[in-house]
This record gives C-alpha cells, sequence and structure tokens, in this order.
C-alpha cells in the first residue's frame, strides 16, 4: 500500500505542491466538523484529473456534480481522499461541483488539485466497490502500451477480469489479494478502452484505486485554458462567511420554504407548553437555531438532516420566539412547522410505519411514559443503522451493524419524556421501518437463518434528509473490542526523529506522532493504534535522523503485536 500510495500521489502532483506544473490548479481548505463545502471546478480542457487530499485526522466524504447536474461520484469510505477524471465534452470551460462534508470531530485541513489530461498523462481514478458485489467499469489506455495497476485497501478478496473494447478478456486475476498490476502491450496510436470487471468477495466495501500509465509517448506541453477551483459557493454555503438571510412572510406553525444557500428567519408566537416540531422535505441540509424573546439560544440542531424537535415552556404566558432555518443545500427544501400542546399527546407515543428513503435517514419523535423494550425493524432490503437520544441529545443507544433491525430499552423513570430516533438508510432502494412497543417488540435478530441485506451503495455524501453519519465500514461493535496496543521496535542503528501511521485506506499520513520528540535506537515505544473506523489495516512510516526513509505497510494492529524499524 505505501509504495502505491506514494506513487498515486506523485501521479496527480498532489506529493510536492511546489512541483505541480504551472497548469494545475492547486487550492487548499479548511472544514469544520459536520460543515459541508461546496467547491466548483472550472474545467476547460477535454479531461481533467481531480484529486483531493485531507490531513487524515477525519474522514471527509464526496460528492461530485456534472454541469448539467449529474451526479458523478457520491463516495462515503471512511477516508479524506478522492481521485477523479472530469469529462468536459463542450469546446468551452464547463462548471463542475465539487462537495466535502466532514464527519469527524476536528477541523480536516485538504488539498485539491485539478490538472488537465494528456495522452502522456496518467489517469488515477478510486471506486467504492461493495461487498460481496460485482462492478464494471470502464477506463481508457494511451500511447503503445500502459501499466495498470488495480489495488483495494486491504480489506477484503478482490477478483479481476479485464476486457478489451471487442470484449476479448486481456488480463484475470483471481488470487487471493486485493491487488492487481499488467501491460496492455500493443495499443493503437489513439487511446483505447477498456473494461475492468471487479468483484468483491468480501461482506464491506473495498476502497480501491485504478491507476494507467501511458508508455511511449513523448510529453507534450498543454495549449489549452488552465482550469481553477472557486471557493465561492463555500461562502455561500455559510463555511468562512455568512449565509444570506431573509425574512419569512408568514409566522407560526405552517409550511415555509426555505431557498437554496439561504437562511430563513420565522417567528413563532407560543402560549403555553407546546411541542416543536420542524420536518424538510428531504431535499436539502437544514440546520436549526431558535432563540427566546430575549435573543438568548434555547436549542440549536446542525447535524447533517432536516428535522428537529424541542419542547417550549414560555417564560410567561405566551412568548415568541425566532427560529432560524439554515438551507446549506443546493435545492429549495419546503418544511413544515407544527406546535402540538403536550396534553393531547397521551401515552406511549412512536409505534408504526415509516418509509425510510434509498441513501437518505431521518428522524422520528418518541414518547415513552414507563420502561418500555422498543424494536426497530426493517424489511430486510438494506442496511439501517441506527441512533437513540433524549430530549437533551444525551445518546440512549446505537447501532451501526450490516442489519435493518435493532432493540432497546428506554425507562424515563415514572414520567412521560421525550425521545427521538434517527435511522440512517445506507441501501439505495427505500426500506419501510416498524417501530414496535413491549410484547411487540421481538427481538428482531433472534431469527432462524442469516439476514440478508440487498445490494447496497454507499451513503450519499451530502445533504440527504438526516444523514447523521457516513457509512460505517466493518462489522460494528465487533471489533471496536479487539486489542489494538502495538509496540515499535526501533532496530534502524540511529533515533527515529519521525513517526507516523494511517489506515490503510487513506492516502495522506497525517500528523507526525513524536512532534518534537524522537524515538532512541534500540527503544521501543507502546501504543494504541485506532482511528475510529474499527479497521484493523494500517501502515507505518519512520524518518531518522540521517533523513532515511522507512516504511510498513499493510499491518494488522488487530493481530500484530509490534513492527519493527530496521
Amino acid at each position: 500500500m505505501i509504495t502505491f500510495r506514494a506513487s498515486l500521489w506523485a501521479c496527480v502532483g498532489l506529493v510536492a505542491i511546489t512541483a505541480t506544473p504551472a497548469i494545475a490548479a492547486v487550492d487548499e481548505y479548511s472544514i469544520e466538523p459536520s460543515q459541508r463545502l461546496d467547491i466548483n471546478l472550472d474545467v476547460c480542457s477535454a479531461e481533467s484529473q481531480l484529486a483531493v487530499r485531507g490531513d487524515s485526522g477525519t474522514d471527509l466524504d464526496f460528492e461530485v456534480i456534472s454541469p448539467s447536474g449529474a451526479m458523478l461520484v457520491s463516495d462515503a469510505g471512511i477516508d479524506d481522499y478522492l481521485s477523479l477524471v472530469l469529462e468536459n465534452e463542450s469546446e468551452d470551460c464547463r462548471q463542475f461541483k465539487l462537495s466535502v462534508s466532514n464527519l469527524g470531530d476536528e477541523k480536516n485541513d485538504f488539498t485539491v488539485m485539478l490538472e488537465p489530461i494528456m495522452a502522456s498523462s496518467t489517469r488515477v481514478k478510486k471506486y467504492i466497490v461493495q461487498g460481496e458485489m460485482t462492478e464494471v467499469h470502464g477506463f481508457k489506455a494511451c500511447g503503445t502500451s500502459a501499466s495498470v495497476s488495480a489495488r483495494g485497501d486491504g480489506d477484503t478478496d478482490l477478483d479481476f477480469i479485464v476486457r478489451n473494447s471487442d470484449g476479448g478478456i486481456v488480463h484475470e486475476d483471481a488470487g487471493t489479494g486485493d491487488q492487481t498490476t499488467f501491460e496492455l502491450a500493443g495499443l493503437l496510436s489513439d487511446c483505447e478502452m477498456f473494461e475492468i470487471e471487479v468483484t468483491n468477495l468480501g461482506g464491506v466495501y473495498n476502497a480501491m484505486m485504478l491507476v494507467v500509465e501511458p508508455k511511449g509517448l513523448e510529453t507534450v506541453e498543454f495549449a489549452g485554458t488552465a482550469p481553477a477551483t472557486s471557493l465561492a459557493a463555500a461562502v455561500a454555503n455559510g463555511v468562512g462567511g455568512e449565509p444570506h438571510t431573509v425574512e419569512a412572510e408568514g409566522s407560526g406553525p405552517g409550511t415555509y420554504k426555505a431557498s437554496a444557500n439561504t437562511q430563513l428567519m420565522v417567528n413563532l408566537p407560543v402560549c403555553g407548553v407546546r411541542r416543536l416540531e420542524v420536518r424538510g422535505s428531504g431535499v436539502s441540509d437544514l440546520d436549526f437555531t431558535l432563540a427566546d424573546s430575549e435573543g438568548a439560544e434555547v436549542h440549536t440542531d446542525m447535524d447533517l438532516s432536516d428535522v428537529t424537535f424541542k419542547t417550549l415552556e414560555p417564560s410567561g404566558e405566551c412568548e415568541t420566539y425566532r427560529l432560524a432555518v439554515n438551507n446549506i443545500g443546493a435545492t429549495d427544501n419546503s418544511f413544515e412547522v407544527a406546535l402540538i400542546d403536550p396534553s393531547t399527546r397521551v401515552g406511549d407515543l412512536g409505534q408504526g410505519e415509516y418509509l425510510i428513503d434509498a441513501s437518505a435517514s431521518t428522524k422520528f419523535p418518541l414518547q415513552i411514559c414507563a420502561e418500555t423494550r422498543i424494536s426497530a425493524r426493517g424489511e430486510g432490503r438494506t442496511d439501517l443503522d441506527f441512533d437513540v437520544t433524549d430530549s437533551s441529545g444525551n445518546s440512549m443507544h446505537s447501532d451501526y451493524d450490516l442489519t435493518d433491525a435493532t432493540e432497546f430499552t428506554i425507562d424515563p423513570k415514572g414520567a412521560c419524556k421525550d425521545y427521538q430516533i434517527s435511522v440512517s438508510n445506507l441501501g439505495n432502494t427505500n426500506n419501510m421501518l416498524t417501530i414496535a412497543f413491549g410484547e411487540a417488540a421481538v427481538d428482531p435478530r433472534k431469527q432462524d437463518g442469516p439476514f440478508v441485506v440487498g445490494p447496497t451503495q454507499p451513503n450519499s455524501a451530502i445533504a440527504r434528509p438526516g444523514q447523521i453519519a457516513g457509512f460505517r465500514k466493518g462489522l460494528g461493535g465487533e471489533n471496536a473490542e479487539l486489542n489494538r496496543n502495538i509496540s515499535l521496535m526501533n532496530r534502524t542503528g540511529e533515533a527515529l526523529e519521525s513517526l507516523y501511521w494511517s489506515n490503510s485506506a487513506t492516502m495522506g499520513w497525517g500528523k507526525d506522532r513524536l512532534a518534537t520528540a524522537s524515538l532512541a535506537r534500540n527503544q521501543q515505544w507502546n501504543i494504541e493504534v485506532t482511528d475510529g473506523s474499527e479497521a484493523c489495516i494500517f501502515d507505518f512510516k519512520a524518518v531518522t535522523t540521517s533523513e532515511r526513509v522507512i516504511e510498513v505497510g499493510q499491518i494488522n494492529v488487530c493481530e500484530e503485536s509490534a513492527v519493527t524499524f530496521e
């Protein structure tokens, strides 16, 4: 993985920014936790290589939209890198859009590079190959011959078949690994099209990189207009600037429309205790801030959904609250505002059937009045993830396994209390969720035969209704209990000045773990290796006093006890 990582970023011009050709556009950005950044990409050449690399500190999800509005990529793997070839069929410059979501708890500094592709350029593209699925992707090879490398993230076995434009098989690899390398010889003078068929034999997705390097061509200077990236859309989305704010025409309960990239202010006169429920139409992410009549903030909801709930208790008989609804999406969102008298909500509430849209999530209110066993169960068609919180936002239960069912108990201690359940649909089809209480809440996992989840796609990365978190790779909490303690052994004969480790599914090394310290020769350093993704396969790099670089890749930290640098 390590050698491939270095060659990959060398191909796309990100190893050393100062060495990037003048025709490439390179910009650096920072994205805060739970934020989204929209970046305009002005593409003027027929083909351009797009590469994005984060600082490896958090998980970044990506969407790439064509000038016509079509979705080109939705990448929600547990990593912070992307590589893609953009095609511009027009003779004029066209604008693509890159959307980046930070699903971590820390800021992520990432770099975007956009470079025109010529016949002699290396093409690099990342694919998310779903577990137990076969996918076919086309690629272009130029030159008199071409070197092709396909390599996964090390978590599952991938099998490969490569065919030419006539359907003839030119390469096969059914080994037990997830990588293959081969030469395409005897190519024509023009670029030729091929197909690579990839079968993922594992139960989780595999992030695969495909690199196609032409041979026998002389480098030709680019004669067109250099592409560029722009931060304008990011400012409009409230990242690095204030959103456009408008006043709602009406007030109180009703239907409102929040325009794209706009904050809508709604006055809410409230008399007596009322339950505020706001639900969007699911087309974009809505953030909510609620202030009382004195301007004091009483409620915020900044997750990646368009739904929020809050019980309001006016300081007097009546009070006017101020609701700010910030639409950070690129589509207008019509939302409903309801003020419900809690006295009309008698007993336990929340049972019923709820349709969860494909590649999306939403929230549902629960009211529990006594210790209650609750089950939530889909139709078995897709993977559903669950988060249950109380009215203060405290976590009561979560379930991120690879089924669409969960079971939990809530005890409100003798009073009727409000809760909410957030459900994320990780599949590419709708799933009907049934929530049942008490005796009807049979443990859905205790069923005959294996639980089968239909074909899934990665979470849409941006602004679907209630998308709380990115796709969680692995088998939930089972891996989280594994021992990830490992000893780093210095057997180089000199001190180590820098040490790095990172998930093998990522492209960056991240921060120097030694910082200003050093590890003397023949010493060892005991550490716990984890990045919150439940992955076990990691890469390690050490830099000695003499600036010698030592890389050790594909270490299973859940099984191995030591890494030795020699």
